[in-house]
């Protein structure tokens, strides 16, 4: 409190001044502590401004940084792709072409201008059969995954030439495609070198069959007593030479078929065949061999098959290259089973085993020339690593198609279709053996 008392002479006359504040002179505690409070609140704002600007000038930093370096990624992009040895382009989702590389200027003969806005089907493409460019844009469009496969186009000066396709959809967050990117490689140098290494194996069989030929006629000979009876070591060295010469002779017979597959020289002449009989007289070849392994064989037919028409000499190499890996690829007294029945469209053959399978990173493989399983060639079998390449290709130009299933040591079972409506004719200098 204030308190003050002071006496003063004035006219004469003595005065006493006593002076005292009152209590609402001063002000209340939150008055006291308003100025710290302003304080206080204005260098907490202070700080909030300077953080959030500080913040915004780190971001609009890194923002920066970050479009520098992807616009320097972009551009090692761009210059990858333009200088690519593979032929690149851009298109719509209407096969417009949006942007096309160097290798794609000097592999087609066309300039960019000339190609953009254009549809390549107009300019080097559309010179395959329209199954194939449906199949295309099904796959890319519909269901939305990647094309592959081998095509001929034509260059602007009118030379033909083949390349390897594949074409990628470029989907939107929603799952919408919203361009294609095409990229083509020139294997018409490739494809020449196979030729001329296939028309070499063709060439080099049909020359090795004739001594071949005449080696197993001798052997024949020798072991049927013609030239006078054989001791017992004799014969068993002559019968040695005749099972040798006969292996080979497969071999020359399959390398003949391998080579007329990829020339497409074979040819498919289908007739009205009772498929079930081929079946049987397979099984009846293949007697000893499952007799000698003590396997049992299971068979199942359906009623009323009816005559389908297919190439009966084909068939049988179908029937031959399955039941015989079977055989060969199970042990001694398991079982084996074949399974020909009808579905609506289809003829479908199963040839089951429980033998040795197929090694699941190797199943890729299956179907390719010279290939043979590693479980399989530790166990001695033999084979040319060739009959299942046959197999397909027979059944992939005559419409049909084929797959397995397999687990190693668990068996394997293959499948194959056959158009209840026949095989498709093709015409060919030969027939296979």
């Amino acid at each position: 409190m204030f308190v003050q008392d002071s006496d003063l002479s004035i006219a004469g006359r003595k005065w006493a001044l006593h002076f005292e504040d009152s209590s609402e002179f001063f002000p209340s505690s939150a008055e006291k502590l308003l100025p710290l409070t302003v304080l206080i609140a204005g260098l907490i704002f202070s700080f909030l401004i300077f953080f959030v600007l500080h913040s915004f000038s780190r971001t609009k930093l890194r923002a920066l940084q970050l479009a520098q370096e992807l616009t320097v990624d972009l551009q090692k992009f761009q210059l990858a792709v333009e200088n690519a040895s593979d032929h690149i382009i851009i298109t719509n989702t209407d096969g417009n072409i949006l942007y096309a590389n160097k290798a794609a200027e000097i592999i087609t003969g066309y300039s960019k201008k000339e190609m953009l806005g254009r549809k390549s089907g107009d300019l080097w493409g559309g010179k395959m059969d329209k199954a194939f460019y449906q199949k295309m844009w099904k796959t890319i469009k519909e269901e939305k995954k990647v094309f592959v496969g081998e095509l001929t186009n034509k260059r602007k000066g009118g030379e033909k030439y083949e390349v390897q396709l594949r074409i990628s959809p470029v989907l939107d967050e929603k799952g919408n495609e919203i361009f294609f990117v095409g990229i083509e490689r020139d294997i018409t140098r490739e494809k020449q070198i196979d030729k001329a290494k296939t028309e070499f194996v063709s060439l080099a069989s049909h020359q090795l069959r004739t001594p071949l030929t005449s080696i197993n006629w001798y052997a024949e000979m020798l072991l049927s007593g013609d030239a006078g009876k054989l001791n017992d070591d004799q014969k068993q060295f002559v019968n040695e030479i005749h099972v040798g010469n006969q292996r080979m002779v497969d071999l020359v017979n399959a390398l003949l078929n391998v080579s007329r597959i990829d020339l497409g020289t074979f040819a498919i002449e289908p007739a009205l065949t009772n498929i079930v009989e081929i079946a049987k007289s397979v099984l009846a070849e293949l007697k000893p061999q499952i007799q000698k392994k003590q396997i049992k064989v299971e068979e199942k037919y359906d009623k009323d098959m009816p005559l389908i028409k297919i190439d009966p000499k084909l068939t049988r190499i179908i029937f031959q290259n399955l039941l015989s890996n079977a055989v060969k690829y199970t042990p001694v007294k398991e079982k084996i089973s074949l399974n020909v029945t009808k579905t609506k469209k289809d003829l479908l053959i199963e040839v089951a085993d429980n033998g040795y399978g197929i090694p699941k990173s190797q199943q890729s493989k299956i179907f390719t020339k010279l290939f043979r399983a590693d479980n399989v060639q530790k166990k001695d079998v033999e084979g040319t690593g060739l009959g299942l390449y046959i197999v397909k290709s027979i059944i992939e130009k005559s419409g049909g198609k084929i797959w397995f299933e397999s687990e190693e040591n668990n068996g394997t079972t293959f499948f194959v279709t056959v158009p209840l409506s026949g095989m498709k004719d093709k015409k060919g200098t030969k027939g296979l053996n």
